[in-house]
């Protein structure tokens, strides 16, 4: 690899000291740098696909987990690896820490490193007569979640056929990467994150017997709202606020994210150490 693209989350990196350590290292191995504007925007998002050149080989993010999975919702459709340096908190996705750049990086110009790929998801919001309202894609998750702390009910079909109705706050569809992040803290099951399948969670259910639901990658999920009173956000951002008898319909994306991994831990040792407290 000769040609990076470097995305920096500037709340993170407020003086760009790593972003330009980053850059450093890299010309003075003789590679290009291109540089996203620093972000993130108001949007939640810190470059578009439009301003990666042509010929850019790896995407670099600095910031925390959240700048990887925007950047990896930004960039789907080229389909480059990303490695992410870690200049957040938890740093479960980025694989680098600051004080191991160079080191990291050099691994990268070797060869020395493996690409993970992740499944993501496409998510459409429909309204009662079937038309398109907003659509998206998320490496995590898409929540639909309730506002004013008020309890909604959600009426849940797998491929075309009625699973059940949930009272609850709200429903999160994840994949295996999310399975570690919101779906986790509202009890779901922690999935190897290779694997093809997605976890539907009922967020705060009022019943004593719901649990999350693992179902193929393949299946097709519908949420629909009987209320104007939820809201779907797609990995975090671009919150869209539904009406009553919409409909929120989730698949598997034909993009995948491609994370590139210069150590060589395990995902359950990797597990360990990120979640132990």
């Amino acid at each position: 690899m000769k040609n990076f693209f470097i995305i920096t989350n500037k709340n993170r990196d407020r003086d760009l000291s790593v972003t330009m350590r980053t850059r450093a290292f890299l010309e003075g191995n003789g590679c290009n740098v291109y540089m996203a504007e620093a972000g993130p925007s108001e949007d939640g998002h810190y470059t578009r696909k439009e301003e990666v050149p042509g010929d850019t080989e790896c995407v670099i993010t600095i910031g925390g987990d959240g700048t990887l999975i925007a950047a990896a919702g930004d960039t789907a459709d080229l389909e480059l690896p990303i490695l992410g340096i870690n200049h957040g908190t938890l740093g479960y996705l980025t694989d680098v820490e600051v004080d191991d750049i160079e080191g990291s990086l050099q691994k990268v110009l070797d060869g020395d490193y493996s690409v993970e790929e992740r499944m993501m998801l496409c998510g459409k919001v429909m309204d009662p007569e079937g038309n398109i309202k907003k659509e998206s894609r998320a490496l995590n998750d898409i929540v639909i979640h309730s506002m004013n702390l008020k309890v909604s009910d959600y009426s849940l079909s797998v491929n075309s056929k009625y699973l059940g109705s949930f009272k609850a706050d709200g429903m999160i569809v994840c994949t295996p990467t999310g399975s570690t992040a919101y779906s986790m803290s509202a009890g779901g099951p922690i999935i190897e994150p290779f694997a093809r399948m997605m976890v539907i969670t009922p967020i705060c259910p009022h019943t004593l017997n719901t649990r999350s639901i693992v179902i193929s990658a393949e299946d097709r999920v519908e949420m629909s709202v009987s209320d104007d009173n939820s809201t779907v956000v797609f990995d975090g951002h671009s919150p869209f606020d539904l009406k009553s008898g919409d409909i929120v319909n989730v698949r598997p994306s034909g993009c995948v994210t491609r994370i590139i991994k210069t150590a060589h831990d395990s995902f359950l040792k990797v597990l360990q150490v990120k979640f132990s407290s």
